[in-house]
């Protein structure tokens, strides 16, 4: 074994040690719809999950979600940006979170909405006035109930999109022994890659397996792994987590 691979694998995972994959928990769905933010665009999510109010407004017998508002020194805070270098800053941050569609599989269906529906900077006032669509409601606040602050942020600073979710998956499935093992294609499912994403295992490995092993080693789901493999082809994984063994 080469020295690139003992640093992936452990060698003390056991060839017959493969337990049979544990029935895959749905990850949260707010979680799981996120792709990468930059830190301005986390801060801004953060703030608003603390903000979230206990109900909605009505009116007219239509739920609305009230505007939210944010202080833009605590978003900015560490940064150098100032004046109008931080305004076309926050006016970026806001934007992607616009365009940031979250696909959220429902009971009756795929609901599909925009992380924000509206973002107003007050200029003068160094205020930014955000709002929700309604529907997206119940989820942030489940996020909110389900999470605890320091946990989201941390998910939310993984570089991956593809680290958050094994985060979020290793924290919920259980692990006898501090092992866990997933096929393959059930492993992608959970993950929505795409068939043709990193549709090579050489790719998925560097750019999902890998990176995210990266990211983890400092957690307390930080993980090895060893490759199951029928006829020279992988088609599943063991996961073995040193800190829970």
């Amino acid at each position: 074994m080469s020295g690139r691979q003992q640093e992936l694998f452990s060698p003390s995972i056991p060839a017959e040690a493969v337990i049979p994959a544990e029935s895959i928990e749905q990850l949260h769905d707010l979680i799981m719809a996120q792709y990468a933010m930059n830190q301005y665009e986390r801060r801004i999510f953060l703030k608003v999950i603390e903000a979230l109010p206990e109900a909605l407004e009505e009116i007219d017998g239509t739920a609305v979600f009230p505007a939210l508002e944010i202080d833009a020194k605590d978003i900015i805070v560490g940064s150098e940006l100032k004046g109008n270098s931080a305004y076309q800053e926050l006016q970026k941050a806001t934007l992607s979170l616009i365009r940031h569609v979250c696909r959220i599989a429902e009971a009756d269906g795929l609901l599909q909405v925009g992380l924000l529906s509206s973002a107003r900077y007050v200029k003068g006032k160094g205020i930014i006035q955000v709002r929700f669509d309604p529907l997206l409601y119940p989820y942030l606040q489940h996020l909110r109930r389900e999470f605890l602050l320091f946990r989201l942020e941390k998910l939310v600073s993984f570089k991956s999109y593809y680290s958050q979710c094994l985060y979020e998956l290793f924290k919920k499935v259980s692990k006898p022994m501090g092992l866990y093992s997933i096929t393959l294609e059930q492993l992608r499912t959970v993950l929505r890659l795409e068939p043709t994403e990193y549709e090579r295992y050489f790719d998925f490995k560097r750019f999902v397996l890998q990176q995210a092993q990266k990211e983890l080693a400092p957690h307390d789901v930080s993980f090895f792994f060893r490759e199951i493999k029928e006829r020279q082809r992988v088609v599943g994984l063991v996961f073995q987590f040193p800190k829970l063994a």
